[in-house]
């Protein structure tokens, strides 16, 4: 073998192992920039639920209340009475259970707080619009633990406050109501998707 086609050689060996290291480099740059994207994509869809707002009642009552279509309190749309829901009404409510602006520690015992009808996501916290938000206030003598984010189901008393739809108070109030939790899996069967 000569010089020339040893040298060749040498080269061809370099130039595989450095496009060898590229590869592995580009591979491992690549993983290290999308690893924490699918993390977060990961965490955000494991801590949404779904948005109730659009939901539809298949029937407008159960157990005697009024069912609760989120979008009937959007006063930016129309007024409460044009959708025969009024205060006073008995309703019952499906939401995610949140704080009322004081910060509560999961488990304390509350007798009130905001139900909402998007929980939010871990990178973008539910919105709060005084039209998409409902006080809830216990029955007298009821606490339960409070669960930020959990979905539950409330009966009570409709009342409707004085406010700003998009400030940042609740427009609405459910009075003496009781509270059960609930699960993803019961909305097909009062909604419609």
């Amino acid at each position: 073998m000569n010089g020339t086609t040893h040298l060749r050689l040498t080269r061809d060996r370099e130039c595989d192992a450095l496009s060898r290291r590229a590869s592995r480099a580009v591979v491992g740059l690549s993983a290290l920039i999308c690893l924490p994207v699918l993390v977060v994509a990961v965490l955000i869809s494991r801590s949404s639920g779904p948005d109730l707002f659009d939901l539809v009642p298949k029937n407008p009552n159960s157990d005697g209340y009024a069912l609760l279509a989120w979008y009937d309190l959007d006063r930016g749309r129309h007024a409460l009475k044009e959708v025969g829901v009024s205060t006073g009404a008995r309703m019952r409510a499906l939401g995610y259970i949140m704080d009322g602006g004081q910060p509560v520690r999961d488990g304390q015992f509350v007798r009130r707080f905001v139900l909402l009808p998007d929980r939010g996501d871990a990178m973008h916290p539910a919105q709060r619009f005084g039209d998409e938000m409902i006080d809830v206030q216990l029955q007298p003598g009821d606490e339960i633990p409070f669960a930020g984010g959990g979905l539950v189901w409330v009966w009570g008393t409709l009342r409707t406050l004085p406010g700003d739809p998009g400030g940042p108070l609740p427009l609405y109030r459910l009075e003496n109501a009781r509270v059960e939790p609930a699960t993803e899996a019961e909305i097909p069967k009062y909604f419609h998707w």
